[in-house]
């Protein structure tokens, strides 16, 4: 079987590990556009995936110079998004088509593939608000083709899943996996400190994530500086350690100087994958305080998984998909309430056989329900019954 994938702004270790993991009957080709998000990520040295990768280029990166500079003017000036130049002709011969959400690029790319060459095709949707992305006619207008010609699509929530009924997707064309993680790689294990400039005998609350503001960090500092405040707490050292990268670094460290936070935060950028278990392993407390925008709300947040199958305790919101991938391993606030965020934290910090507890918790749900050895198989079912009928 050859599958032609498209991630676009997915294409990550995180999202790529399980395809490295497909049967060898699954010849995969990766077909990626390299973001103006990318550089962000520079620091990361991630590994490269275990399978052929194609290039393929926005409208400011190939073809007519003059239009090329043009485009890039537009989007510098105008917000204008760039666009994926047609690639929908490499894309022949293959037997399976996965994209990535209903309005994208890359989804309409497919979709010319799938009309010219019969190739079956599944959209893996992540997004979990009904009528989303729909202010562009263009956009709208491929919702409702992609919705009527796919022949599958692959959701990870019961919301998308949901969200796809409403927006008149077939029962029987919607496939609800879980997505994984390898819970032998993230697992409870000893705390190696030094190499993220932490001390043994601090109090360690975790973030991971990108730094833009629906992501929920400015909450969390604000909840930072109520701990510091508080009396109960004066004999703890609290330390808030930052894994992430992207827009919003100058925001945030305004926000820490403002807060006078300065000396008890570590920024430490976008690691490496592979040094993602023992961030977590160095941490106390995880924190995911995301909060919901007009167009997104937490689709799934891949850290809460990461975390529980680590073993550490999560503090999470009430925000998107967040409830019902936590489930019973998590204490969940209010979104857009330091109070509640900052009680929460006061609660896991002020007793140790609570975290512990609820670390348990995570890694029990984290080793039954996100076994990416499951999602694995449960992908290849889906694209058996694609391919083969």
């Amino acid at each position: 079987m050859k599958l032609a994938l498209l991630k676009g702004n997915r294409f990550n270790p995180w999202h790529l590990q399980g395809f490295s993991m497909l049967p060898d009957s699954v010849e995969v080709t990766a077909f990626r556009a390299e973001s103006e998000i990318q550089h962000y990520f520079a620091e990361r040295d991630d590994a490269e995936p275990k399978f052929r990768v194609k290039r393929i280029y926005f409208d400011t990166q190939a073809g007519n110079p003059v239009r090329r500079a043009a485009n890039a003017i537009s989007q510098r000036f105008t917000g204008r998004a760039p666009r994926v130049l047609p690639f929908f002709e490499c894309l022949e011969g293959f037997d399976l088509i996965q994209s990535w959400e209903m309005f994208t690029d890359w989804t309409a790319q497919a979709l010319e593939a799938r009309a010219r060459w019969g190739i079956p095709l599944a959209v893996m949707v992540w997004d979990n608000i009904p009528f989303n992305m729909e202010r562009n006619p263009e956009r709208r207008a491929l919702k409702a083709r992609t919705a009527e010609e796919a022949d599958c699509f692959i959701v990870y929530t019961e919301r998308s899943r949901r969200m796809l009924r409403l927006e008149g997707v077939p029962k029987a064309k919607i496939r609800r996996i879980n997505p994984g993680v390898d819970i032998e790689r993230f697992s409870p294990g000893p705390a190696e400190r030094a190499a993220l400039g932490l001390d043994d005998d601090e109090l360690v609350i975790l973030f991971v994530g990108w730094l833009l503001p629906r992501k929920g960090i400015d909450y969390l500092l604000l909840a930072l500086r109520e701990l510091l405040n508080d009396p109960e707490l004066s004999g703890k050292r609290v330390r808030l350690l930052v894994v992430g990268s992207g827009p919003g670094r100058e925001r945030v460290e305004g926000l820490i100087e403002r807060l006078a936070l300065g000396k008890i935060c570590t920024f430490a950028g976008s690691l490496p994958y592979s040094r993602m278990p023992g961030a977590y392993r160095a941490a106390d407390v995880f924190v995911l305080p995301s909060i919901a925008t007009p167009e997104w709300q937490e689709q799934f947040g891949m850290s809460l998984i990461e975390a529980m199958a680590s073993g550490v305790p999560v503090i999470s919101t009430l925000s998107g998909a967040i409830p019902e991938i936590a489930g019973y391993a998590a204490v969940l606030c209010q979104p857009n309430d330091f109070i509640s965020l900052y009680e929460a934290l006061k609660t896991m910090l002020l007793h140790p056989d609570r975290r512990e507890q609820l670390g348990a918790a995570g890694r029990k749900r984290a080793a039954s329900e996100y076994d990416l050895r499951t999602h694995v198989e449960q992908l290849t079912q889906v694209y058996k019954e694609l391919t083969q009928g």
